[in-house]
């Protein structure tokens, strides 16, 4: 309705929906109301880098698919690292670790001692006190 010169709107009409063409009517209606509900794009169809076209999916990846496969990459040089013996940053810990490990156990098996093969061997001859030191704490 119009109303001393204004346009009152008096029920909810839908002018057009999301994805139909906009019609030389229907823009015309919309400037009137001061409406400009439009918004420009672009939908990708495909990607094209470097001599390969790839899905646009691609471009859908997010910061905890960049994480695991940095790690997974990380995984794989540290298993590399560890087989070949060739020390990296990441690596070292693990070598560490295996080499307090394997010395451990030639402790164990033989009568050679150090203060943390000794702490074993105690557990090891008498685990019930242990264990009981553990549950009361």
């Amino acid at each position: 309705n119009i109303n001393r010169g204004a346009v009152e709107i008096l029920s909810d009409v839908k002018v057009i929906t999301e994805g139909d063409k906009v019609g030389a009517s229907e823009a015309a209606l919309l400037a009137k109301l001061n409406i400009k509900p439009f918004a420009y794009g672009l939908v990708l169809q495909h990607v094209f880098e470097n001599e390969s076209i790839y899905s646009p999916k691609v471009l859908d990846i997010t910061d905890d698919d960049l994480l695991a496969s940095f790690q997974a990459g990380l995984s794989n040089i540290n298993s590399v690292a560890l087989e070949t013996g060739v020390p990296t940053l990441s690596s070292v810990p693990h070598s560490i670790i295996n080499a307090y490990k394997k010395v451990l156990s030639v402790a164990l098996a033989t009568e050679y001692s150090f203060p943390l093969a000794d702490k074993v061997k105690e557990i090891l001859e008498n685990p019930e006190a242990f264990a009981a030191a553990a549950a009361a704490a």
